[in-house]
């Protein structure tokens, strides 16, 4: 079909008019034959699904239905190119480059389908589980979402450049010197990313906790990617990267399930045996009968003889993992110990020193002399 024929005003035009014409002419029909596919396409396709999606009650397929509309609109176009080069009658090189570009829009769809799919039906601990039998924790699954998406993408990229003939394998490899340079440059940026990875899967501690490290001491305030925020004790707020925390020792104190007590006490020596045994049973008895005290693990012994005390030593562990609670049951039990002690007429030793002093016989001793040049 001839443009030039069918219009008597182009037939009147300069001849590179005439030539222009001719070759835009199938490239604009095609385009019209595209939208006109995609409106039919869209309209077939989308308006009955969108009606289905409106009578349910769920939520989850209207969602799934707007994150398919993108994805659905690139593939009609896609479709629509492959099939005007049919229609059609282009150049070699142009219905090449044609079917290259909608094979690719038809890939391209579909894995930006799957990036827009997971966005709906993202990752769950439990359905992750139920697969794989893997626990993945809560704080972990958007650095997961979020690592498959870009993992979906870049498989996609690489069929699409496959469409185009270029050598895949050439430029991964050449990517991969240009990511070697990059990874020695951020190295640290990335242990640290790793890091939390490490931190979010292995759980050491959560937000909240009181923890102790070799380069920090305090309650974890955030968790980030590249980062862990500390407040300390004062007050002062310590950032502290991923890759340290994953190295180091780290003491959680918050996961304590109880606490030691662990004592000992001091007695003078004027303390006698009955007193000893009388105090070793009423500090045991009471360490028993107190609540919050696993009873099973009281030990109370007379355990030495000291340079100045004659020593008890007091070992429990208390059910309590709060450390003011902790502390106002030590207060609680001391006190009682004082009165044990007091009422037994027993004295608290502390460290002392006896010094005798042994006088000479009359006599016995040598003569002193005065000093030289004195009068005696």
């Amino acid at each position: 079909m001839n443009p030039i024929d069918l219009s008597p005003l182009l037939q009147g035009q300069p001849e590179f008019v005439q030539l222009i014409v001719i070759e835009l002419f199938p490239f604009l029909l095609a385009l019209i034959v595209i939208l006109l596919l995609r409106w039919l396409l869209t309209l077939i396709m989308l308006r009955p699904l969108r009606a289905m999606v409106r009578r349910t009650e769920s939520e989850f397929d209207d969602a799934l239905l707007e994150a398919s509309l993108t994805p659905i609109r690139i593939a009609i176009v896609g479709f629509s190119l492959l099939l005007v080069t049919v229609v059609f009658s282009f150049d070699a090189e142009v219905i090449k480059i044609a079917q290259a570009v909608g094979r690719s829009l038809l890939i391209a769809s579909v894995f930006y389908g799957l990036a827009k799919l997971l966005d709906v039906v993202s990752l769950r601990p439990a359905a992750v589980q139920h697969i794989t039998g893997l626990t993945i924790p809560e704080r972990l699954l958007p650095f997961l979402n979020s690592l498959i998406k870009v993992l979906i993408l870049a498989l996609g990229a690489i069929f699409i450049l496959q469409e185009f003939s270029f050598d895949v394998a050439a430029l991964i490899a050449s990517l991969g010197v240009v990511g070697l340079g990059i990874s020695l440059a951020s190295q640290d940026t990335v242990s640290n990313m790793f890091g939390f990875a490490a931190i979010v899967s292995d759980n050491p501690f959560k937000v909240g906790d009181y923890i102790k490290t070799p380069a920090v001491t305090g309650v974890v305030e955030s968790v980030g990617v590249r980062s862990t925020r500390v407040r300390q004790l004062d007050q002062a707020l310590v950032t502290v990267p991923n890759n340290l925390l994953t190295n180091a020792v780290v003491l959680n104190w918050a996961r304590l399930e109880k606490r030691r007590l662990d004592v000992t006490l001091n007695f003078t020596y004027s303390t006698s045996a009955d007193q000893m045994r009388a105090v070793v049973a009423g500090i045991r008895e009471l360490l028993e009968n107190t609540q919050g005290i696993d009873r099973e693990t009281v030990i109370v012994h007379f355990i030495n003889f000291s340079a100045s005390s004659l020593d008890v030593r007091v070992i429990c562990q208390v059910l309590l993992t709060d450390w003011r609670e902790f502390t106002a049951l030590k207060e609680a039990l001391f006190l009682d110990i004082m009165g044990i002690v007091e009422g037994l007429g027993i004295d608290f030793a502390f460290p002392s020193q006896s010094v005798y002093v042994e006088s000479m016989p009359a006599g016995g001793g040598p003569a002193l002399q005065p000093p030289e040049g004195t009068e005696p």
